[in-house]
């Protein structure tokens, strides 16, 4: 079966206007080349800026911390159809180098251990495992791997010291619509417009600015396809120990070597 997507990190979407978002907030005006026509600002609500921001905040300072996504996600088939598939990726990180995340559907599909030294992967269905040696924080090792050998983690970027990274300026606009319920939840709604991408976030009402959904739409793919993430508990109490992020592979397991990407100046 052939699609027209592949798959994505859901934060490396939501990314494209966090830049814009701090820049609205604090009122900084775009650079424009010398001679250039003046070029329309960025309409962001201050409240959809102030809101975001105090949610990557929370999630930024946050030591340890355990979740579980629900992802939803569109694949658009040679023929236009567009089918849904569902999977379910478990976090436990540990700042600043520890980190575990598991893929599984109705099975465990592959899972990572890093333990700050070396990352391994793992799949439980063909039985084989790798190990490779890492830098000795979560965000060298992602930027090393992604890099060196094409690893991307699912939802990696809020995984980050600085969660979504340093973003690209690219939202358009950014609005604030009211209190929705996620999964019981009242939620702040927030939808952001980009150039190839619409995307929303639903940031958790109260005390605790909690990231309880986000929703991206593919604009200029066939079929608009849509990435859909839910949040639905996250555990910031409760202490992870060294032994959760060290893999012990299963009798039988086949040891495999990681392939490196060839690069060229």
């Amino acid at each position: 079966m052939t699609t027209r997507t592949k798959t994505r990190s859901l934060a490396r979407c939501i990314t494209t206007a966090t830049i814009v978002l701090a820049a609205a907030l604090n009122g900084h005006a775009q650079q424009k080349d010398p001679g250039s026509e003046a070029e329309a600002e960025p309409s962001i609500e201050p409240r959809a800026a102030s809101i975001l921001g105090r949610a990557m905040d929370h999630l930024a300072n946050a030591e340890q911390y355990s979740t579980t996504a629900e992802v939803w996600q569109d694949l658009v088939q040679d023929d236009g159809t567009k089918l849904q598939f569902t999977k379910y990726v478990d976090i436990r990180l540990r700042r600043p180098d520890r980190l575990r995340v598991e893929v599984r559907t109705t099975v465990p599909k592959r899972s990572f251990y890093y333990d700050g030294k070396s990352l391994t992967y793992h799949d439980p269905q063909k039985d084989f495992y790798g190990v490779v040696e890492a830098p000795d924080t979560i965000d060298a090792m992602i930027a090393e791997v992604v890099e060196k050998l094409g690893v991307e983690f699912p939802l990696e970027d809020i995984m980050l010291s600085k969660p979504f990274g340093k973003g690209a300026a690219a939202a358009k606009s950014g609005s604030y619509l009211g209190l929705d319920p996620v999964l019981g939840k009242a939620c702040h709604h927030l939808a952001f417009q980009a150039e190839a991408i619409s995307w929303q976030v639903w940031i958790e009402d109260g005390p605790v600015p909690a990231l309880r959904k986000a929703v991206i739409t593919f604009k200029e793919e066939e079929g608009s396809p849509q990435y859909t993430a839910l949040f639905e508990e996250w555990d910031m109490q409760t202490k992870l120990a060294d032994f959760v992020f060290t893999h012990e592979p299963p009798a039988g397991s086949l040891k495999i070597e990681f392939e490196r990407i060839e690069t060229s100046e």
